[in-house]
């Protein structure tokens, strides 16, 4: 089964995001709202898909990005985040992001 990992610091968003693909029964859906245990998670657990919200607080999803870059984590990641910002998804696209969505997310 695919594992997903959730990082995101709106519960909303969590719970929205793990009701959603757990109906699916296609995945097994971790969520954390604690940007902080990131890097503990994503060294401890082995997980397919990321998906990861830019703006948040202590640890922001950059910071989650270089990790995963520096540690070599091979993880397909997806950025969806309320940032809009060019610059932060061109050097998300360079630590190697799959795809950088905006919230909300029509499709």
């Amino acid at each position: 089964m695919t594992r997903i990992l959730v990082i995101d610091d709106d519960r909303a968003i969590l719970n929205f995001m793990r009701i959603f693909l757990l109906q699916t029964g296609l995945f097994d859906v971790e969520v954390l709202q604690d940007s902080t245990k990131a890097f503990e998670i994503l060294s401890r657990d082995k997980f397919d898909i990321l998906l990861l919200d830019m703006d948040m607080p202590e640890v922001s999803g950059m910071d989650v990005l270089q990790f995963i870059n520096k540690e070599n984590i091979e993880i397909f990641t997806v950025v969806l985040t309320g940032v809009e910002d060019i610059d932060m998804a061109i050097s998300a696209m360079k630590l190697g992001i799959s795809d950088y969505l905006l919230k909300p997310v029509d499709e």
